[in-house]
């Protein structure tokens, strides 16, 4: 008996959030739109301004107060057509958001300034990382480890990174 309530609250709860998203405004911008300092972040107080803050708990799955650009892209995906307001929006997943971006030209050593072996934020808006930088920081740490920088490039290779970049992978 236990079992069957529990069952139920569950799938009432479930059937309550699908149901929540219909009755909030839809998205209708892009995450870069809403990225206001290009930090690779949204911040509560980004989201403030937008008819994205009635979404901001639900996209913040890891509950840091900020939406990675995975969270956002995964949340569009898993809500396309009842969250977005237009295609656009609903089909920015990262595929069609990179290849708006500058590719990566340089390697990490060339990239990290300061010779910590991280790259920071002020060193990828610096550079020609800035809009990969939500993408390549997996740990959201908000910096760039060398094997953030290496993984990233190997798997998405040639669509986000050119010469001097995917010579570095090739050598490592």
């Amino acid at each position: 008996m236990k079992k069957l309530t529990l069952a139920s609250t569950i799938l009432a709860a479930l059937s309550l959030s699908a149901c929540s998203t219909s009755s909030m405004p839809k998205i209708d911008s892009n995450f870069g739109s809403l990225d206001n300092d290009d930090d690779g972040y949204i911040s509560k107080v980004e989201a403030d301004d937008d008819n994205i803050w009635e979404h901001f708990s639900n996209i913040d799955t890891n509950m840091d107060e900020q939406i990675s650009r995975k969270e956002f892209n995964s949340y569009m995906q898993l809500n396309t057509g009842k969250v977005a307001s237009d295609t656009e929006v609903a089909d920015s997943a990262f595929k069609a958001d990179i290849a708006k971006f500058d590719p990566i030209e340089n390697d990490f050593s060339s990239l990290d300034n300061d010779r910590n072996g991280f790259i920071s934020i002020s060193e990828a808006n610096d550079d020609d990382i800035a809009k990969h930088f939500g993408y390549m920081d997996t740990n959201q740490d908000k910096r760039i480890s060398q094997q953030e920088f290496i993984g990233y490039i190997q798997t998405y290779g040639s669509d986000v990174a050119e010469d001097e970049a995917l010579e570095m992978i090739k050598n490592s």
